[in-house]
């Protein structure tokens, strides 16, 4: 065929058999003739409205004959269409107008969305009686590389993301030599979304080939109304997703009779659901199909034999016009040798519509055989056999890390899969309160009825590394799908998460041994192991309080799971709890009527940051949060919805005043929000920084500010927030980024913001904070202090003196550890957490940097240990002072994580408390402060905006000196220390943070000379 363009060949075809069959749906059977008639009907009317050679079309239109004649009609102007899903929210249809800058859209008569700047109806064109092509509209010609068809999918941020296709990307696949099981005779069903990629194959494939389209009114197909299409419609071709695939062969292999071709993709194939099909179906051909919408559908292909379903089913060889590649960088990779898909070729995409910056990452040029190509990275990885076959490896986004693992979810599937009685499998991640994967679950069709998910669970752990078995295996009649027929992950995993609940209270006659067991992620628990011998950490021994707390009505300090840190010690410490508190005197719901604006005292903590307030120049309490934001982002809509989220937390809605006791008071002054412009980030964060510095008036009612900075790029903005410590904390940024997603999306959604559930008011936290208080041995607490920090030294910190540097600030210094360093960390780790063992080599680093015998450290603590304080905006930490003195015994570091425990076994009285205990009242316990910051990272997510974290640097700190192990997951990844300019040399501070580094990731843990092992 002459023609380079999908609707010129169309035209060719129709003018040379006009009677020929082209569209069935339902009854209605469309001829060439019939349709070429159409969309030249359709074109004329479009070219009235303004629709031009190189426009894009949005159309709105159900799959139906009228929707195949409007796209048509569309390439006869030169134009391009793209199909809009009629079940997205008008929030992406804003944004899709946005990116196509006010494209005419065509709608279904009575079904225009008002997304759009230009939207029109389309309206009813009289069906030609005959088959005649003769008709005075002459189509604009095309070029193969002029773009016909626009895809829309979601990027990771669920932005939409514009796939642009060209003619030629269709016709590769469907003229010359093509995809041979597609021809004159194929009947081939239209399954797909419109919108996708399945249109160009699945419609225009066999209609370029002179072959017909059956286009389905409901894409779901069961086994019945497979039999159905090819008995009554012709059906003899077949193309569906994995999932839809296995589910037509666990339901019935037998509906498949009387198709010439079947095939598969979009998904990794079952081997065991393809050999059922082979051995119930020796004589269909069964073919797998791979490539993503960037190539346009098909860049891959193999006919499976009964040989390959014993492994990992190859993807194939490439198909006409297409090169596939398998590169380390941009090296290429040798026979075997595992590495990046990239795909090269006529079907390769121009790239994303309106994202210059996502085409140039995905879209590059490397050298390939001498030859420079222009290759599509695909994020898949695989390999080349010497024969040129290629096979699937799996995506790098499939790894996870679970407990310190890093997982292969692709390769526990596949491990599944080959044991027999499981039908189809998929790993779920299972979501801790951090809200991060801490255990997971394999979901489980069955092939039978007499499947048993503890012996594939057994079976799993001794064939795969170790820690990769899943948690816990779950039965399900079948997997869910989607609309596309692929598998549903949102509604797997609620199904998932709501088995495994279940099953879990069924199973447990014991509350609290199911609480640790949620805790530890679903596994089975040694009732007299300790929380931290059983891989809890700090932050875990935070959620079984409050898990504790659900489950028994107690108001359960952090400090007792310190203390009675097993099931058994915990039930004890429960029932004595339970028979000395009188019925209703505890309790960790909040009240039903509670007065909101009702003054309230402050907590200790909260008291003491109020104190260096009275000077007028307190900067040393600010904590900050900022993102970059690229998208289309309402701004009216973003600033109502920070008011929202100032509303509903009430710590940031305060003045803050000493009264007989230090009070919070309700304020109605709205929060701050000011606007700025920049050209760009480097320019526009100093003076974000300059605002956000500025000192509070708690006093006032001034308690957080916000800045939005618009930057000179389109749609790129910078959003930063500065707030007072007294109001806010580490757990509070998860609690802010979650409340302003959802705050924004109701304002963009045009309806008042209603958050999913009420957060407590400041009475009824400190009314917990008491009761929490009043659950420990507070008496005890104060013996131990009185004796732990008697006789301080003079003079705690010699290493803290005036430097040089005139200019008042903050230096940070981050040492990233490697995974070894990491891995041992976490080995030793084991028992008691991060927090002791990185305290006790502080302490011995600064034994040895100094030559003090005597070090005092200070270490925030959580106190969100119930249900009531777990989602409010507030300052719910305290500080424990841990003093670590010289000693030269061989278990030297044990000896200083003991007293680190010790510590944070006594840590239910403030520190103010702590220091008039001591008769320190009045004096800094310590001038130095060390973390492990490991509280759930605030990502804010705004739809139809790309947003990434900023991390802004402090003004002042509290005392000279901060010394952090940043973790994530459990798992630590940089030791950051930060240091007051005027008060410690930067040689000190490298000289700290370079002996920590060695000190924390020393195998033996242990030494000579100080606390912890110096």
């Amino acid at each position: 065929m002459s023609a380079v363009s999908i609707h010129m060949v169309l035209h060719d075809l129709a003018q040379a058999d006009p009677a020929r069959p082209a569209l069935i749906h339902g009854d209605e059977v469309v001829s060439r003739g019939q349709l070429d008639a159409r969309s030249d009907a359709v074109a004329e009317w479009l070219a009235a409205e303004g629709v031009r050679a190189g426009s894009i079309v949005p159309l709105q239109l159900e799959t139906s004959p009228a929707l195949i004649a409007a796209a048509l009609g569309v390439l006869k102007l030169g134009a391009a269409y793209t199909v809009m899903d009629l079940e997205w929210n008008a929030r992406r249809l804003r944004r899709i107008d946005e990116i196509l800058g006010g494209a005419l859209a065509v709608a279904a008569p009575g079904r225009s969305s008002g997304c759009f700047r230009r939207e029109i109806e389309l309206p009813g064109f009289d069906t030609p009686s005959g088959d005649s092509t003769d008709h005075a509209w002459k189509s604009v010609p095309a070029a193969g590389t002029d773009i016909a068809t626009v895809f829309f999918t979601s990027g990771s941020t669920g932005e939409p993301k514009a796939v642009l296709s060209t003619h030629e990307a269709t016709l590769r696949m469907f003229t010359g030599e093509g995809i041979a099981s597609i021809d004159d005779e194929t009947v081939l069903a239209h399954l797909g979304s419109s919108n996708w990629d399945a249109l160009p194959f699945e419609v225009w494939g066999p209609l370029l080939r002179g072959g017909a389209s059956l286009l389905r009114k409901h894409r779901a197909l069961t086994p019945d109304e497979l039999r159905h299409e090819i008995s009554d419609h012709g059906l003899n071709t077949l193309f569906v997703t994995s999932s839809l695939f296995n589910v037509l062969v666990d339901e019935d292999v037998s509906a498949f009779e009387g198709l010439r071709v079947a095939m598969a993709g979009g998904e990794a194939l079952s081997p065991a659901h393809v050999g059922r099909f082979l051995a119930a179906h020796p004589d269909i051909p069964f073919i797998n199909g791979y490539g993503p919408a960037e190539s346009t559908c098909i860049a891959l292909m193999h006919r499976v034999t009964v040989d390959d379903t014993r492994g990992a089913i190859p993807l194939g060889r490439p198909i006409p016009r297409t090169g596939v590649h398998v590169l380390d960088g941009e090296r290429e990779c040798g026979p075997d040798e595992i590495g990046e898909l990239c795909i090269s070729g006529d079907g390769v995409s121009p790239g994303y519509l309106g994202d210059e910056e996502l085409t140039a990452a995905k879209f590059v040029e490397v050298l390939v055989g001498g030859r420079r190509l222009r290759v599509y990275r695909t994020g898949d990885y695989g390999s080349r056999t010497a024969s040129g076959v290629f096979t699937y490896a799996g995506r790098r986004d499939r790894e996870l890390k679970i407990r310190g693992h890093r997982i292969d979810a692709g390769q526990i599937e596949r491990t599944a899969a080959a044991f027999d009685g499981v039908a189809q499998c998929a790993v779920v991640p299972l979501l801790g309160l951090s809200g991060r994967p801490e255990s997971l679950a394999l979901a489980v069709v069955p092939a039978s009825g007499n499947f048993d998910e503890e012996s594939l669970r057994t079976a799993l752990a001794a064939d795969l590394p170790p820690g990769w078995a899943p948690d816990v295996v779950v039965r399900l009649a079948a997997m869910p799908l989607t609309s596309n027929a692929k598998l549903d992950t949102v509604a797997l995993h609620s199904a998932v998460v709501e088995l495994t609940a279940a099953r879990a209270e069924a199973n447990s006659s014991d509350p609290i041994e199911a609480a640790f067991s949620r805790v530890l992620g679903g596994t089975s628990v040694d009732p007299d192991a300790s929380l931290f011998d059983l891989g809890g950490t700090s932050l875990g021994a935070v959620r079984l309080c409050t898990a504790l707390s659900r489950v028994t009505g107690l108001s359960i300090p952090v400090s007792v799971v310190r203390s009675h840190p097993s099931v058994n010690e915990m039930r004890v410490w429960i029932a004595k709890q339970s028979a000395a508190t009188p019925d209703g005197a505890n309790g960790t719901d909040a009240a039903d009527s509670v007065d909101a604006a009702a003054p309230s005292p402050l907590t200790g903590m909260q008291s003491g940051f109020l104190l260096p307030h009275l000077d007028g120049n307190d900067t040393h309490n600010h904590l900050y949060l900022a993102w970059r934001i690229a998208g289309a982002l309402d701004i009216d809509h973003f600033v109502e919805a920070l008011q929202d989220v100032h509303r509903r937390h009430l710590f940031l809605q305060g003045r803050y005043a000493f009264e007989d006791l230090a009070m919070w008071n309700r304020s109605d002054r709205p929060v701050t929000v000011e606007h700025i412009e920049a050209p760009d980030e480097e320019t526009a964060l100093p003076q974000l920084k300059a605002v956000l510095d500025r000192t509070f008036s708690l006093f006032e009612g001034d308690v957080w500010r916000a800045v939005l900075c618009k930057l000179g790029e389109p749609e790129q903005w910078i959003f930063g927030m500065s707030v007072h410590h007294i109001a806010f904390d580490g757990w509070s940024k998860r609690i802010f980024a979650e409340d302003l997603a959802e705050a924004y999306r109701a304002r963009c959604d045009g309806r008042e913001t209603r958050f999913a559930h009420p957060v407590a008011v400041p009475s009824e936290i400190y009314a917990e904070t008491e009761r929490i208080r009043d659950s420990a041995d507070l008496a005890a607490q104060r013996d131990y202090w009185a004796k732990e920090l008697a006789e301080l030294p003079v003079d705690p910190a010699p290493w803290v003196t005036p430097t040089l540097c005139t200019e008042v600030g903050v230096t940070k210094i981050d040492v990233p550890l490697t995974p070894e360093q990491a891995d041992s960390l976490g080995r030793r780790s084991i028992g008691g957490g991060l927090l002791p063992l990185f305290i006790a080599a502080l302490g011995g680093t600064l034994s040895e940097v100094t030559g003090t015998e005597d070090v005092t450290i200070g270490i925030p603590i959580s106190q969100r240990s119930t249900p009531v304080l777990q989602d409010t905006i507030a300052c719910l930490i305290d500080t424990v002072c841990v003093r670590l003195r010289t000693t030269t015994a061989h278990d030297a570091a044990a000896q200083a994580e003991t007293a680190v425990l010790a510590a944070l076994r006594n840590s239910d009285l403030s520190i103010a408390e702590v220091a008039r205990t001591a008769g320190q009242a009045g004096q800094q316990l310590y001038h130095v402060i060390g973390a492990v910051q490991d509280s759930p990272s605030a990502e804010l997510q705004l739809d139809g905006c790309a947003v990434h974290g900023i991390e802004l640097p402090y003004v002042r700190l509290q005392v000279p000196l901060l010394v952090e192990l940043l973790a994530d997951d459990g798992i630590a990844s940089t030791v950051r220390v930060s240091y007051e300019t005027a008060l410690v040399t930067e040689s000190t501070a490298r000289n700290i943070s370079g002996r920590l580094v060695a000190r924390l990731t020393e195998e033996s843990g242990s030494g000579s000379g100080g606390p912890g092992g110096a």
